[in-house]
C-alpha cells in the first residue's frame, strides 16, 4: 500500500493510504487537444474507492481543475461511470476495462445502458466541483 493525496478545487486534499489500479486521459481518443480530462482510479486500504478527475484547461486560460468521489464498492463506481457520467463514453469504458485487469471487483458483465433517470444519489461527475455538491467529500477515506 502507498500513500496518495488528491486535489480537489475549493476543499482540502484528500489523504488515504491504496493502491492506484488506474491512470488516463482522453487524449488517447482526442490526441492533441488544448483542453483534455484526466481520470485515476484508486482502491483503499478500507475497500473503497476514489475517483479523482483533473480537467486541463489551456485554452483561453491555462488553469487545473480537480475534483474526487469516493464510492463503496466497484459496482457503485461503474453504475456511476455507465449510468450517471453523461452516459458511456470512451473514457469511462477504458476505466474499467483497465480497472479489471487489476481488481477481481470490476470482471462482471458490464450494466445495461438504462433509459430512465439516474437514481444513484450521486451528482453528475463534472470538470469542475462545484461548490456545495454532496459527490466531493473532504476528510480522509
Amino acid at each position: 500500500m502507498s500513500e496518495y493525496t488528491v486535489k480537489r478545487n475549493g476543499k482540502e486534499e484528500l489523504a488515504f493510504s491504496g493502491e492506484l489500479l488506474v491512470t488516463l486521459d482522453d487524449r488517447e481518443w482526442m490526441g492533441v487537444t488544448p483542453n483534455w480530462w484526466e481520470l485515476s482510479l484508486y482502491k483503499t486500504s478500507v475497500g473503497k474507492y476514489i475517483l479523482a478527475s483533473t480537467f486541463h484547461v489551456n485554452y483561453p486560460h491555462r488553469r487545473k481543475l480537480h475534483g474526487a468521489i469516493c464510492f463503496s464498492s466497484a459496482e457503485a463506481v461503474r453504475e456511476y461511470l455507465v449510468r450517471d457520467c453523461n452516459g458511456p463514453s470512451m473514457i469511462a469504458e477504458a476505466l474499467l476495462n483497465r480497472a479489471a485487469r487489476r481488481d477481481d471487483a470490476f470482471r462482471t458483465r458490464p450494466l445495461a445502458p438504462s433509459r430512465r433517470a439516474p437514481a444513484s444519489g450521486h451528482p453528475a461527475f463534472t470538470f469542475a466541483p462545484r461548490h456545495g455538491t454532496a459527490g466531493f467529500h473532504s476528510g480522509t477515506a
